[in-house]
């Protein structure tokens, strides 16, 4: 009896707390551009032929790691031991996703 006492205690604060919790604001979508789709299709392509457990990823997700490699370049740190983004991404947001 004591158990489900706690139980119901314990829910009822979270309610409350998740009650009074405000809402975050997300920012606007932005259509793609041609570029990050050609990267998108071809890093899946490629992901999945190759069976890396990365191409279950989301988009935002490979595009994060994209720019992420993409960024770490300028500062000279390239490959998958500097950067854990997959060799096949790495070199496809050099192709796509880098500033030319």
């Amino acid at each position: 009896m004591r158990s489900r006492k706690y139980l119901a205690t314990a829910f009822f604060v979270l309610a409350a707390g998740m009650a009074g919790a405000q809402s975050v604001q997300a920012e606007p979508l932005t259509p793609l551009t041609p570029d990050e789709i050609q990267y998108l299709e071809k890093g899946r392509y490629v992901l999945t032929l190759t069976h890396d457990p990365t191409a279950f990823r989301s988009d935002g997700e490979l595009l994060v790691d994209g720019r992420y490699a993409c960024d770490k370049r300028t500062t000279g740190i390239v490959g998958y031991t500097g950067t854990y983004v997959p060799p096949a991404l790495t070199q496809l947001a050099f192709l796509y996703l880098c500033p030319k």
